[in-house]
């Protein structure tokens, strides 16, 4: 299992690959991490606060030359079968983004029930799994002040990992991180960009199994 520095690192490699136009200083982390997590740009780029890479017992590769650990395949067979397209994170650990997002209504933290049928499916795999940790990105659109935005991103991630934490996902193997309007996915100009900003992301850490 990862330690909490991976994990801080991991995303913020994440966030260099995906939203390399953001920047740092507008990426709001939730107090929880904030022992932990770099202090500046340099400490992202060479990272000597943080362990090495961890090695792997398998020499599969991913498709961006992340090791592949042996749980990979059930989570793999799960995805597939159920339909949940991913993206793999370029990195030195297997990150497994899901497409498909959670939405949510302007102002509010409910998931929708077409979001909740999905997670809640998701999190009761996750919770017969060993060595996948989940990384939940919460995020909103441009409406209301940044600082509402803000708290607002961080209660609609939180919300989340309380819906998987309720279906036995432990809750010590759940990450969560508030962006606020930050890092939008579509443009704000109109009310479905917004509605499309209106989200949560869901990261999947793949462990290296020993």
């Amino acid at each position: 299992m990862f330690g909490a520095n991976k994990v801080a690192w991991v995303l913020f490699a994440s966030l260099l690959a995906g939203c390399s136009s953001t920047s740092f200083k507008d990426v709001k982390l939730i107090p929880d991490t904030l022992d932990i997590a770099p202090k500046s740009e340099h400490d992202v780029r060479h990272p000597d606060w943080a362990y090495g890479p961890i090695e792997t017992m398998t020499t599969l590769k991913g498709n961006n030359g992340q090791s592949r650990p042996h749980v990979w395949g059930s989570l793999e067979d799960y995805l597939v079968q159920n339909g949940l397209d991913y993206e793999m994170v370029p990195g030195d650990y297997m990150m497994i983004r899901l497409k498909r997002k959670i939405h949510f209504n302007t102002g509010s933290t409910a998931v929708s029930s077409d979001s909740f049928f999905w997670l809640e499916r998701l999190a009761n795999f996750l919770s017969e799994q060993h060595g996948i940790d989940v990384v939940i990105g919460g995020h909103t659109d441009n409406t209301g002040t940044v600082s509402f935005n803000d708290n607002l991103s961080d209660q609609r991630a939180q919300q989340v990992k309380q819906a998987l934490i309720n279906q036995q996902v432990p809750r010590q193997l759940i990450y969560t991180r508030g962006y606020g309007e930050h890092v939008p996915a579509c443009s704000n100009g109109d009310t479905y960009g917004q509605a499309c900003n209106r989200r949560v992301e869901l990261t999947l850490l793949v462990a290296n199994n020993k």
